[in-house]
């Protein structure tokens, strides 16, 4: 754990995520690294309030402030699984959007979104290849879709059930692990933009503790 906070602590400062030093910065590194892992807001406040005096709601601004300390960056890439699964925020439901590198297990990107048709799914694969200096083969289940999206879009595609696309699989299962918590309906104040940077900063802290 030592090892993972001293590494969190130098990214932040070589970024400067925090610009103003009101508070230690091992502790801000701490109370992110306790949140993503899980633990509430509140406990993260009592485990910290040992140290310093602190606020759940600094807590969570200060995890809101890592969405980019470690983003995939565009290259040549193989293979692509891409899956979406159903959210609700604030009673509503919609459509969370995600795509994985099979090779290296990078998210290549998260997506929001209202519906689920070809409109959504070319505009998300069309964001995701923009991560890559080819044209990788893509792996998807069988949503009907996403087949005149990949058309349009002239890539290769598979449509794999198992094997291939567990990478993007295990990975949803991470998400869905973390946010069991808010029993996959976000906080009644929470909106799309609140829940599409919470998951960007899960996938930036999930690159860095993968690293």
């Amino acid at each position: 754990m030592d090892g993972i906070l001293s590494h969190l602590e130098e990214l932040l400062r070589s970024k400067n995520i925090f610009v103003r030093n009101r508070k230690q910065m091992k502790t801000r590194s701490l109370g992110i690294l306790l949140y993503h892992y899980g633990l509430s807001l509140r406990k993260c406040r009592n485990v910290l309030s040992s140290f310093e005096d602190i606020s759940h709601e600094s807590i969570r601004k200060w995890y809101h402030r890592v969405d980019t300390i470690f983003t995939a960056g565009k290259t040549y890439r193989e293979t692509i699984a891409v899956d979406e699964t159903k959210l609700k925020i604030n009673g509503k439901q919609y459509i969370l959007w995600a795509a994985i590198d099979v090779q290296t297990y990078e998210v290549l990107g998260v997506w929001i979104t209202k519906g689920r048709a070809s409109i959504e799914a070319y505009s998300f694969l069309k964001y995701v290849l923009s991560k890559c200096e080819n044209k990788p083969k893509i792996l998807v289940d069988g949503g009907p879709w996403y087949v005149p999206a990949l058309k349009r879009l002239k890539v290769e595609w598979q449509h794999v059930t198992f094997g291939l696309r567990n990478p993007i699989e295990q990975w949803f299962f991470l998400l869905k692990h973390r946010i069991k918590l808010f029993y996959r309906n976000w906080p009644h104040n929470a909106t799309v933009d609140s829940t599409q940077q919470w998951i960007d900063c899960f996938v930036s802290m999930y690159h860095f503790t993968r690293s």
